[in-house]
């Protein structure tokens, strides 16, 4: 409080961001589940080899499940999944499932826990694709659900707990739709297990409008006592709130019912944000990581061990603070005063019109043929790949973006040669406009939890006249909305997922999010002018040499995988015959 006071906003700013996060860190591990016993599950699971829907070995795996469960001294019950009607799932028009009807002889197994009562489901799927052993996909969170029964029939829950094992996750989530069918109304909360065990970051995923504060919180108050973090990525959120119907997982059903429903999985390894040995042959034991299971026993034993509240007013997962919730009234009162300030800020700046030089409109077209140049080098060294920078978008963005400042420099010094430029704070007003005007779309539209990735840079570039702080933040925060949409795991992840065609330029892409960072970029320069040898020499040859070693990087860059590969396997031709 008394920062406030201290005549620097800027520095109780940072104080109190520091307060704030060093008191988020999670708390002292808690108790989870055998880890040891738990590897052995996976170990006999995988044993038995690929288990698709309705074949022998799916059969011999629910067996295995019913004598592990007694044996764990709960007692199973077979709900047979029968006949079930699939409803379509189309996310901005791509088809991922057709409606139609599937039957299955394969059973759901449940195991209940604690009083009578609605109760909450954590839910697992036994079954593989064709030619997978299923190790991370799925006999990892099958192994942790035997264990976590262990535990409960020993220790039994405070309120209802249902542990499922769902059949025919694989070819449409058959099992999960029967089961939301016959137990929906006595669910109070359903969280799927797929894909975990690897060794990337446990990940939260399926937070629908219908997961609040209160939902996000009792999830964070488990993590924290459990002593680890949930991560909530960005696209997750975003997608999970927009197209709940989009979800390709055991809690899809739920969801669709309109019953609170979520998913756990584990990220890919070596820091990738994908799987690539997703539904393939190698997806084996060696991929299970202990203290991913260690980590995902301990927040499902705490989850188990308080009811899920009762559904509460709608929250945002702070990105950047560990199982931190926000609720959505502040977050909605913080966009608020941000556009406001920002459009404040921007009404205060404005100037007489500039006249005799170079303006706006000639800025606008130096860009467009910046952007052109880009996206021409793309064109020409892409050959018959569809979308090479697919494999390494980090390195494809840095080299793109090498031509696309040194091409703009270029023609922007040529330009001044001819006719000074003037009117400096006009590209202010664009670099502040531009995310503003997105900013507040996205609060009109109800999309919170994206308008502050524009409305902060655009407070930062309006408050540039008047703090220097922010005048030289400005170029940085101008990024965030490309730093945050176009980051290289998360365009690796979208193209994965379908929600990105591969053909998708990438100079484009760039060109569309960077143009207030040009726009802050040309606001500074105009203002502080470029002349003797740093004008005339310096700059041009740094321009020129920029645009050369962008071209070089571009054309010199080589796929992971061959134009067939990549378009027979997709992202999964990276990966090695061994074990990733």
């Amino acid at each position: 409080g008394g920062a406030a006071r201290s005549g620097s906003p800027d520095l109780a700013i940072v104080g109190l961001a520091l307060a704030v996060l060093t008191a988020c860190g999670p708390g002292e591990p808690g108790h989870g589940v055998d880890v040891d016993r738990t590897l052995a599950h996976v170990a006999s699971l995988t044993a038995i080899g690929p288990r698709p829907g309705d074949s022998a070995k799916a059969r011999e795996a629910a067996a295995y499940i019913e004598t592990s469960i007694a044996d764990a001294g709960g007692t199973p019950e077979r709900y047979p999944v029968g006949a079930v009607d699939l409803p379509p799932i189309t996310v901005m028009g791509v088809t991922y499932r057709s409606a139609r009807r599937s039957e299955s002889t394969d059973p759901n197994i449940v195991v209940r826990f604690g009083p009578p009562g609605r109760a909450l489901v954590i839910m697992a799927h036994y079954d593989t694709v064709h030619g997978s052993p299923g190790a991370v996909d799925n006999a990892a969170a099958v192994g942790v659900l035997v264990e976590l029964a262990r535990i409960l029939a020993r220790d039994p829950p405070p309120y209802g707990v249902m542990l499922a094992f769902t059949a025919n996750e694989e070819v449409g989530l058959v099992g999960a739709e029967a089961l939301a069918a016959r137990i929906g109304d006595d669910v109070a909360f359903a969280i799927a297990l797929d894909l975990v065990g690897g060794s990337g970051d446990l990940v939260l995923n399926g937070a629908s409008e219908m997961i609040g504060a209160e939902e996000m919180r009792w999830l964070a108050s488990a993590a924290d006592r459990a002593g680890s973090t949930i991560r909530t990525p960005l696209a997750h959120r975003v997608v999970s709130r927009w197209w709940p119907q989009a979800e390709r997982s055991d809690h899809g059903p739920f969801t669709r019912r309109g019953i609170r429903a979520i998913h756990f999985y584990n990220r890919g390894q070596d820091g990738e944000w994908i799987d690539l040995a997703y539904h393939s042959p190698r997806d084996v034991m060696e991929r299970v990581d202990r203290s991913s299971v260690d980590e995902l026993g301990r927040i499902l034993h705490a989850l188990a061990r308080v009811a899920p509240p009762a559904p509460g007013g709608d929250g945002f997962w702070i990105p950047v603070l560990r199982n931190r919730v926000l609720p959505r009234w502040a977050l909605l009162a913080i966009e608020l005063v941000l556009a406001l300030v920002a459009l404040g800020s921007l009404i205060a700046s404005r100037s007489a019109r500039a006249r005799g030089g170079l303006g706006l409109l000639a800025g606008t077209a130096c860009f467009a043929l910046a952007a052109g140049a880009t996206y021409l080098t793309e064109q020409l060294a892409r050959g018959d790949h569809p979308g090479p920078w697919i494999h390494a978008p980090l390195a494809a963005a840095i080299a793109e973006l090498l031509v696309f400042a040194g091409a703009l420099g270029l023609i922007t010094l040529a330009l001044r040669r001819m006719r000074a430029w003037n009117g400096e704070l006009r590209y202010l007003v664009v670099a502040a406009s531009i995310p503003l005007a997105v900013g507040v779309a996205l609060l009109v539209i109800g999309a919170a939890e994206l308008a502050w990735i524009w409305l902060l840079p655009a407070v930062v570039i309006a408050l540039a006249p008047r703090l220097a702080v922010a005048r030289w933040l400005s170029p940085l925060v101008a990024a965030l909305p490309a730093l945050l949409v176009l980051s290289p795991n998360q365009l690796r992840e979208a193209a994965w997922n379908g929600f990105l065609p591969a053909t998708t330029s990438l100079a484009l892409l760039l060109a569309m999010f960077i143009l207030p960072v040009a726009a802050v970029v040309a606001y500074l320069a105009r203002r502080r002018g470029a002349t003797g040898p740093l004008g005339s020499f310096v700059l041009p040859v740094g321009c020129l040499l920029s645009v050369i070693a962008g071209v070089v990087l571009v054309s010199r860059a080589h796929p992971r995988c061959t134009a067939p590969d990549f378009n027979q396997f997709h992202l999964a031709c990276e990966a090695t015959p061994g074990v990733r």
